[in-house]
């Protein structure tokens, strides 16, 4: 694999695992909808892309219902959900490793950028990312590819494409980083699929934070 002086990871399922956090919320914003969902593994695909649209597309919801069900998941998430994660096991580790290797980490998640802002700083590993890219809470930035091609607009112009690869666990991440053309891996131990993300053009996965810095560092 080539060298890349850019690396850009996504959030939930990459660096935190979430799943808990977020399908409660999902679940406690589908209750409020009259939707009852009691198994939260059902919920898991909610993780990565953007709840509106995950929303319509999974429960028939109206924009204008999908709206309102974003707004009852952060009743929740706000308070609560945000802080149901953990760190993977070796990733503060693995981003200690890369900034001692002068890589330029970024991060670009369609969460919302304070919440993600908030859950970094949670989880400690805030001061490792040279620069931090997420969705709007209520602006037209929602999309992976919105976050990623925001992300270039607000790097260092000195930055080509060429350098970077996006490290994601779904097929969201890894559809975003061609959309915007750039190389990506997945990652195996979030909650997308990885012969899905492989379909989808990842050069490999990873199936552990450690093996993943390797790789990035060879």
């Amino acid at each position: 694999m080539k060298e890349y002086k850019v690396i850009i990871l996504d959030l939930d399922g990459t660096l935190s695992d979430s799943g808990i956090g977020i399908t409660k919320c999902v679940q406690y914003a589908l209750k409020k909808l009259n939707i009852i969902e009691e198994d939260l593994e059902k919920l898991k695909h909610f993780v990565g892309p953007p709840l509106k649209d995950e929303l319509m597309k999974t429960y028939g919801c109206s924009e204008e219902q999908a709206k309102q069900g974003v707004e009852f998941y952060r009743e929740r998430y706000t308070p609560i959900g945000i802080y149901e994660t953990e760190i993977y096991p070796g990733t503060e580790e693995m981003l200690e490793m890369l900034k001692g290797n002068g890589k330029y980490i970024a991060l670009a998640t369609s969460k919302p950028l304070p919440m993600a802002e908030e859950v970094l700083k949670y989880l400690k590993i805030y001061s490792y990312f040279d620069k931090v890219m997420g969705a709007e809470l209520k602006g037209p930035r929602q999309s992976k590819v919105d976050v990623l091609e925001a992300l270039f607009d607000e790097m260092p112009d000195s930055i080509t494409k060429k350098q970077c690869i996006m490290i994601g666990d779904t097929c969201f991440d890894i559809d975003g980083a061609n959309t915007v053309g750039i190389d990506s891996i997945g990652v195996d131990y979030g909650f997308g699929d990885k012969d899905e993300m492989l379909a989808h053009g990842a050069k490999a996965i990873a199936y552990s934070a450690t093996e993943l810095c390797n790789m990035l560092l060879k």
